[in-house]
């Protein structure tokens, strides 16, 4: 203080302006350019003062990285903890099981049980091979849609959700049904490849064969030179269920919409 009366006065003003800039912008330039420009305080003695309060941020820091290391390790052993008392796991793609095709109880030993709460329109008769023919008969041309030998496709449609259902019902007679019933003498394979003959026969006109359009549908009927069926159903219960030679074939372009003994 002393000293700064011993200069005129305009100069003390500047020195006390640069003293008050340099307290200012000390710590900053320390920072900025990782300078380590002493302190005012260092400057005019006061180093002890600077020198504890160093010494304290550096215990304080040094407790405070101790201690995230001590975290650090703790989750570490929680992490090996867990994997150790974890048990092995597989990943697995859930299997949906098809719904069967069942001709109503006919040889009902070769149908499975299928899961209550998955179901599915396609009908099953064919290996785990998809390449394998479905009934060996039909092969698959889409999504749920079978195409047989001569062209007729099979695809999802009526009450049963598929064609193919809905044709497999009449491999087996139905008592209780109101009228008559028709009903195939055979497998679905069978019953299939009889379709198939019954469509090109009537396609080419053949003896013993009809054609009737019915409202964008056309209905064959053919007739065999032996029986293929029998009459079910009440009404043929009551006539002893008489044997047919008779198959009537409905067809949407070249989609099966039903077919059946009569």
């Amino acid at each position: 203080m002393n000293a700064l009366r011993m200069i005129p006065t305009k100069w003390a003003i500047v020195f006390v302006g640069v003293v008050i800039a340099y307290v200012v912008l000390q710590p900053r330039l320390n920072q900025w350019f990782g300078w380590n420009l002493p302190s005012v305080a260092s400057m005019v003695g006061d180093e002890k003062t600077v020198a504890k309060t160093q010494s304290k941020k550096s215990e304080a820091s040094k407790k405070s990285a101790a201690s995230q290391q001590d975290r650090v390790k703790e989750t570490q052993k929680s992490e090996e903890a867990a994997t150790k008392n974890k048990p092995n796991e597989v990943d697995e793609e859930p299997v949906e099981k098809e719904t069967p095709i069942l001709p109503h109880g006919r040889r009902a030993e070769d149908s499975k049980p299928t899961s209550p709460t998955k179901t599915t329109n396609k009908p099953k008769g064919k290996s785990n091979d998809d390449s394998e023919p479905l009934y060996g008969f039909l092969t698959e041309v889409g999504r749920s849609r079978y195409e047989s030998p001569v062209g007729l496709v099979y695809g999802p449609g009526s009450e049963e959700g598929h064609r193919l259902k809905h044709i497999a019902r009449h491999l087996e007679d139905q008592p209780d049904r109101p009228g008559s019933h028709g009903v195939f003498n055979g497998d679905m394979k069978a019953f299939l490849a009889a379709i198939d003959d019954a469509y090109t026969r009537a396609k080419k006109g053949a003896k013993g064969t009809s054609k009737k359009d019915d409202d964008g549908s056309v209905v064959y009927e053919v007739t065999f030179e032996k029986a293929i069926g029998f009459i079910g159903g009440e009404s043929g219960g009551r006539k002893k269920n008489p044997p047919t030679k008779k198959i009537r074939l409905v067809v949407r372009g070249n989609n099966v919409i039903t077919a059946f003994p009569f």
